[in-house]
């Protein structure tokens, strides 16, 4: 009995001026209740679902949201639901962070102004703060995977009069994506299409008719999932 009369004043202590919404059925105003799974040490995580309940997300995590509470493995804990909160949300640096600065996911529950392979964006920050300092952050595009421009630039072809040009690009993967756009034919052309050759370090440009020299212009850039 003395076990349960604790936990239940834990339970209140916890979620003291806050309402109750682990409902079974429905839907979540901005933010749901969950059982922590293994420790969570520290309020203002990010959190990842974890067989019904909650961990602390790491970098490659997909967050749920932002845990406002601490807590034990078992506590039932209180998160916050940015990507349908009305309010911005508080979050834990793992390193300098300038107000502007876009936020990624990071280690450890925290978040980070620099983009690791895998991360997930955050939002934006709205405040400054050091290293393990809290930081508001408006939540714009809250767990979606982060995507960064790895080279962009405008191609003069070069080959001719042909179908297929090259351009070199010193350090492209086979996942990344490329993207063009005609900027200027130089003849009957009217579609670019390209293509990533990660073996030879280029990217392959296939226009529907032969381009000309020093004519034919292509916009181009190169994606990266982080």
């Amino acid at each position: 009995m003395k076990k349960i009369k604790t936990y239940i004043a834990r339970l209140f202590c916890a979620f003291k001026n806050r309402p109750f919404c682990n409902i079974a059925e429905g839907t979540h105003a901005g933010r749901i209740t969950r059982v922590a799974k293994s420790e969570i040490p520290s309020s203002n995580l990010l959190v990842k679902a974890s067989e019904g309940g909650i961990e602390v997300a790491g970098a490659i995590d997909t967050p749920i949201g932002v845990c406002t509470d601490c807590g034990e493995e078992g506590d039932i804990l209180d998160v916050a639901l940015p990507g349908c909160a009305e309010s911005s949300i508080i979050c834990i640096a793992n390193g300098a962070v300038m107000e502007g600065d876009l936020l990624y996911s990071a280690d450890g529950g925290k978040v980070s102004a620099n983009i690791s392979p895998n991360c997930h964006k955050v939002g934006i920050a709205l405040s400054s703060t050091s290293s393990g300092g809290v930081v508001e952050v408006d939540p714009q595009g809250f767990g979606m995977k982060a995507y960064e421009i790895l080279a962009c630039g405008l191609h003069t072809w070069a080959a001719g009069a042909s179908t297929t040009d090259y351009l070199t690009i010193s350090g492209i993967k086979e996942n990344d994506c490329a993207f063009a756009v005609l900027a200027q034919a130089g003849g009957s052309e009217t579609k670019v299409k390209a293509a990533i050759n990660s073996e030879s370090g280029k990217v392959v440009f296939t226009l529907d008719a032969n381009g000309t020299n020093n004519s034919t212009l292509i916009n181009w850039m190169i994606v990266r999932n982080s």
